[in-house]
């Protein structure tokens, strides 16, 4: 079921040159953890907040389980946020940050509310009972986002915003509250919607991802999806790390490697250096001319001999970084440059100038020349 909906949303902040949005529509489902993810200044917390009812579209609707909520201030739609800064009052005790929501926010329309008991359910859900009665100053970061999410979660929103919310919490922390958060969304089988720029992130607890880029959507789906699969070059380079080369569509080949390409369902590519990659594809198919083929480091791996299998590239190792249980490399062909991600005990001994053979595991996706 749709439980959130933006429908050609468009906003324009005054003395603009351009829009921070372009018409933007999305449909968030009932139970999701949906992100909006992409680089500072393209958007997605602009949408945030009109979703919120900080800010108001120039045109466009915001639909809450199936009504228009334009007109609703901020106070009166059924979600809650929670910021980046958490927001906490400092000369209040964590148990009186919880209530105060309760007491003066959106909790006044409970029905006989008793704000004791909720406050304790809150606490125990975030597991921050024993710190009840501290002040925001004697936490860490990740109990404070606990107590701010608690907060959020006492007045029982249907959805929960949460913008940038573990970007100021340093590297073990963050990975902790990732674990919490993901957690929470599913214990409580509740919607959750994140603004995030960090693709980790939302790789790693996204039901789904919103890819913004200037003020547009560039793509919709699965962490999957959107990884493995993009369907403009934004998404190919901003997801992970992609291999992004320029191609020509070799129209007729017939070389010793691959035998009768069209016959096996596969079209040629060649690369700037003359060597070729091969792509699946009907006969049928209107393929681009100019391209450019995606893959992802992690789908190389060092060939045992030529001709081996049809995609092979023939290059030269220009950096060498261990990370411990794999090595990223720099590789350098003629008019060209991609990256690996190998195991380190696959390139143990390998040296920097040396010309390595690799073979791309699994498909290689091909988007038009923008």
């Amino acid at each position: 079921m749709t439980l959130l909906a933006a429908q050609q949303v468009v906003k324009r902040y005054d003395g603009a040159s351009v829009n921070a949005l372009n018409g933007v529509s999305l449909q968030v489902e009932s139970g999701e953890f949906y992100s909006f993810l992409g680089p500072s200044g393209c958007g997605k917390t602009t949408l945030l907040r009109i979703i919120a009812g900080f800010e108001d579209a120039n045109a466009g609707s915001v639909l809450i389980d199936g009504k228009v909520m334009n007109a609703l201030p901020a106070h009166k739609r059924p979600v809650n946020m929670v910021f980046q800064s958490y927001a906490l009052f400092p000369h209040l005790s964590v148990f009186e940050n919880i209530a105060f929501g309760l007491k003066y926010g959106a909790g006044r329309n409970i029905a006989n509310l008793d704000i004791v008991s909720e406050v304790e359910k809150a606490l125990d859900i975030v597991r921050l009972k024993q710190f009840k009665d501290r002040k925001p100053d004697k936490l860490s970061g990740g109990q404070q986002q606990r107590v701010a999410l608690a907060r959020a979660l006492a007045v029982r929103p249907l959805v929960l915003l949460l913008d940038e919310p573990l970007s100021a919490l340093d590297v073990q922390i963050r990975e902790e509250m990732q674990v919490e958060l993901s957690r929470l969304q599913k214990e409580l089988n509740m919607t959750f919607v994140m603004v995030t720029h960090d693709q980790s992130e939302a790789l790693a607890l996204s039901s789904r991802i919103a890819v913004f880029n200037h003020g547009n959507i560039e793509q919709i789906g699965s962490p999957t999806q959107v990884y493995e699969n993009p369907e403009t070059l934004f998404v190919a380079s901003f997801i992970g790390d992609s291999n992004v080369l320029a191609a020509t569509l070799v129209e007729s080949d017939q070389d010793s490697q691959s035998g009768a390409a069209s016959a096996l369902g596969r079209r040629a590519y060649m690369l700037g250096d003359g060597q070729k990659i091969y792509v699946r594809a009907e006969v049928s198919d209107a393929l681009p001319k100019q391209a450019r083929l995606i893959f992802k480091p992690e789908a190389l791996h060092i060939a045992s001999a030529a001709g081996a299998g049809e995609n092979q590239l023939r290059a030269i190792v220009k950096h060498l970084s261990y990370q411990g249980s794999f090595t990223d490399l720099v590789l350098s062909s003629q008019g060209f440059e991609f990256k690996a991600t190998l195991p380190s005990s696959e390139v143990k001994g390998s040296k920097v100038g040396e010309t390595l053979l690799f073979a791309i595991k699994g498909e290689v996706r091909v988007l038009a020349d923008e």
